[in-house]
C-alpha cells in the first residue's frame, strides 16, 4: 500500500475535526480530569507528565478499539471483496452524504445523536490501566457521535482495499494528537478549548461540508483519479520517505 496519497490526510483531517466536534471538544478538559485524578490539579513538570502518560494510555485505548472494530474488519472486507470495491466506495459515499447532510442539519439521524459517557469518581486514584479501559469505553461510547467521519474513512478505504488498519490508525492519530496536546499543556489548552467551543456549530458545518466532499467524490469515482494526481507531484525525495 503506498501511504503517499491524499486518503492518508484526510483520514488525518477526519480524526482532527472529530476532536473538535460538538461531542466530544466540551469533555475533553473533563475526561483529562478523570483520568489524572489529582495529578492535573498542578502545573509542576512531574504532575504534567502524569497526566500527559494517563492521556496516552487513553490514546492508546481507543486507538486499539477502532483499529480492531473498524480497520480490521474493513481491510478483510477490502480484501475479498476487491472486484466490487468501486461499487462499494460509490454506495458508501451515498452514506457519507447523508452524514454530512446531517452534519449541516438538513436531515436528523437520532442514532448519529446518541453518545454514552463514563460516570467515574473525580478525584479517584490514577492507573495506567483504568486510563486506557477509558479509552476503550471512550471509543465505544463515541462511535455513534463520531461515525459520520469515521465512517468517512472506512469508505475512503475501498478505494484502495486493504487499507482499512492504516487509514483508520491515521484517523485514530488525528483525534489523538490534539488531546495529547492538550494533556501536555492542560490549563492554556483548556481556556483554549473553552473559546473554540464558542465556535462548535462552525466546526460542525464544516463536517458537513468536508462529509459531503468526500462522498461526491466517492461516488463520481474521482478519488482514486485524485490519488493519482497528487502522486505525480509529489518530490521523489518526499515520497522515498513515506
Amino acid at each position: 500500500m503506498d501511504a503517499n496519497n491524499i486518503t492518508t490526510p484526510l483520514a488525518f483531517l477526519a480524526g482532527t475535526l472529530s476532536f473538535l466536534s460538538p461531542c466530544v471538544l466540551p469533555l475533553v478538559p473533563v475526561y483529562i480530569s478523570y483520568l489524572s485524578g489529582n495529578a492535573a490539579a498542578g502545573e509542576t513538570t512531574q504532575k504534567r507528565g502524569q497526566t500527559f502518560m494517563h492521556a496516552l494510555c487513553f490514546v492508546g485505548g481507543f486507538t486499539t478499539i477502532f483499529m480492531l472494530l473498524f480497520g480490521l474488519p474493513a481491510t478483510y472486507l477490502g480484501e475479498a471483496l476487491n472486484q466490487y470495491s468501486e461499487a462499494i466506495a460509490r454506495l458508501g459515499g451515498l452514506l457519507v452524504i447523508v452524514f454530512g447532510l446531517h452534519a449541516l442539519g438538513a436531515i436528523t439521524i437520532p442514532a448519529l445523536n446518541m453518545t454514552r459517557r463514563i460516570d467515574i469518581a473525580h478525584g479517584a486514584s490514577p492507573g495506567y490501566i483504568r486510563s486506557a479501559l477509558i479509552g476503550i469505553a471512550f471509543a465505544a461510547g463515541w462511535t455513534p457521535c463520531i461515525g459520520p467521519l469515521l465512517g468517512a474513512v472506512i469508505s475512503m478505504t475501498f478505494t484502495q482495499p486493504a487499507a482499512g488498519l492504516f487509514f483508520t490508525f491515521v484517523y485514530a492519530m488525528g483525534l489523538a494528537l490534539p488531546f495529547l496536546l492538550t494533556a501536555l499543556l492542560i490549563t492554556r489548552a483548556t481556556n483554549l478549548i473553552r473559546r473554540l467551543n464558542r465556535h462548535a456549530r462552525i466546526v460542525q458545518r464544516v463536517s458537513g461540508i468536508f462529509l459531503i466532499a468526500v462522498g461526491l467524490l466517492l461516488v463520481t469515482g474521482q478519488f482514486t483519479m485524485m490519488n493519482s494526481f497528487f502522486i505525480r507531484f509529489t518530490p521523489e525525495w518526499l515520497a522515498e520517505r513515506l
